[in-house]
């Protein structure tokens, strides 16, 4: 496996290279089963406020959520196109976020269903056959109690992650960030024991974001004396692949009838949940 020692050199270089750009760091201990996996996504989330034009609280709301959909994309393999999409579904809305292992990723705020149950729904496409899915009861508030409750139940990996967005003060997006720490079996249980005093220790990542900490600055602090090791990076980036012939496609969804009803009124429109786009087809562009 391929590394970086977390030294002086390699958090400089991490600095230069990542200065205006959102990124992930996976990192281990040289001789612990441990893995951690920290975020920055400031720039992410600000172009999901600015796309779906949100308000303060639902900018945090999606934003946490978009964090979350990487956290779990780091269980992913690394820079393929495998990817993991994450529902939230509650009376007063509804939060989508899909997240791929090459760190793109993208989301949106719908309604709710007065109607419905308080669920979270976990989709692994994995390219492999039949996508994997995962049903879990919404248990908290609390996305990141949410999230915690997934990897216990579903997972099963001893797991223990926060999150955070901090915004100026006329609502855009100061700060975005996540970590997220697994021990693996075979982690000696001193370590284990140490590892949670200091999760326990820590402020919520929010404070840690708002002191400008960057993420290898926050792993050197967490797991500094354990001679960490850099063995994934990945630049992250609020993406959205839509284009005119998917949305076209979904036009096949409708009935003939329906279309036609559409088009009595004028060009039918397509308009993208997670980015905005809309696209628009007349009779002739739809062959008809």
């Amino acid at each position: 496996m391929l590394y970086k020692d977390l030294d002086q050199q390699t958090k400089e270089d991490l600095r230069n290279y990542f200065e205006e750009r959102d990124y992930a760091v996976i990192a281990v201990p040289k001789e612990e089963p441990i893995r951690v996996y920290v975020i920055k996504a400031d720039r992410v989330v600000e172009t999901a406020r600015r796309v779906h034009q949100l308000d303060p609280g639902s900018t945090i709301l999606l934003g946490e959520w978009l964090l979350s959909a990487l956290i779990l994309s780091s269980l992913l393999k690394h820079a393929s196109p495998q990817k993991v999409l994450l529902k939230l579904s509650t009376p007063e809305y509804s939060l989508v976020a899909e997240a791929d292992g090459m760190g793109r990723v993208r989301g949106f705020i719908g309604k709710g269903d007065p109607e419905g149950e308080e669920t979270i729904t976990v989709v692994k496409e994995l390219r492999m056959g039949t996508p994997y899915t995962s049903i879990i009861p919404v248990v908290s508030k609390s996305i990141r109690e949410n999230l915690l409750y997934y990897f216990e139940q579903s997972e099963q990996i001893k797991t223990a992650l926060d999150l955070g967005v901090v915004l100026k003060e006329d609502g855009s997006v100061k700060h975005a960030g996540a970590y997220m720490i697994q021990t693996m079996g075979g982690t000696s249980p001193k370590v284990e024991e140490l590892l949670l005093k200091r999760v326990r220790e820590l402020p919520p990542y929010s404070q840690i974001l708002s002191l400008g900490k960057r993420p290898e600055e926050f792993l050197e602090e967490l797991i500094g004396d354990m001679k960490p090791r850099i063995v994934g990076l990945k630049e992250i980036e609020y993406y959205c692949p839509c284009n005119e012939e998917i949305a076209k496609a979904s036009l096949s969804l409708l009935s003939m009838e329906e279309i036609e009803e559409i088009l009595a009124e004028g060009p039918a429109e397509v308009v993208c949940n997670f980015c905005g786009r809309v696209y628009r087809f007349d009779r002739e562009s739809l062959s008809m």
